[in-house]
């Protein structure tokens, strides 16, 4: 028995990313600071990641009409572990509680990339985030006529029942006790 499968969709070429941080490259145990100051690959990333723009829409709809205040920010302090916060490039990192094994140190890696694969093009950004396994903002402690509106959290899980913000947990492989080699690596 054999299958055929035909796509419409159009192939992408694999984009090839400025980044050195492989086994070899990591001998002094940093990644390389000498990166391009800019990445223009040949496509719209809409292209390739339009489906993404879809999620991220509806999971921030609950500010659409308000925006996000800093009093909101204020109160969300009291779930977040830690505060990450972009200006002109440059990350700085609040920390508020001890987080979840070393979910924070690959997400504040993560950011350290995007801004190093996209210079210039990460806007500047003030972020919460939670890194444990239990959503935090629960949608019905924010409904009713006079409820406050929910502050922005950014979480790895969700649920139809919580308004915490999913973000994308690349740490699931990458922590320290699953891969022993990574421990001599510094963020």
């Amino acid at each position: 028995m054999s299958f055929t499968t035909r796509s419409t969709k159009k192939h992408h070429e694999r984009v090839e990313f400025p980044l050195n941080c492989s086994v070899a490259a990591l001998q002094g145990k940093k990644c390389p600071n000498k990166y391009p100051s800019v990445f223009e690959p040949d496509e719209s990333s809409t292209e390739t990641c339009s489906d993404y723009f879809r999620w991220i829409h509806q999971d921030l709809q609950q500010w659409k009409t308000s925006g996000i205040t800093e009093d909101m920010i204020e109160r969300g302090k009291a779930s977040a572990h830690f505060r990450l916060v972009i200006v002109g490039g440059n990350v700085y990192v609040e920390k508020y509680t001890r987080p979840y094994q070393t979910r924070d140190v690959f997400t504040k890696w993560g950011i350290l990339q995007l801004l190093r694969l996209y210079p210039g093009k990460v806007p500047d950004l003030d972020l919460l985030f939670y890194s444990g396994d239990e959503t935090k903002i629960m949608r019905s402690d924010y409904q009713g006529p006079n409820s406050t509106l929910a502050p922005p959290l950014f979480h790895y899980c969700g649920s139809e029942e919580n308004l915490d913000i999913v973000f994308p947990d690349w740490t699931f492989w990458g922590w320290f006790v699953l891969v022993p080699e990574l421990d001599n690596v510094k963020v």
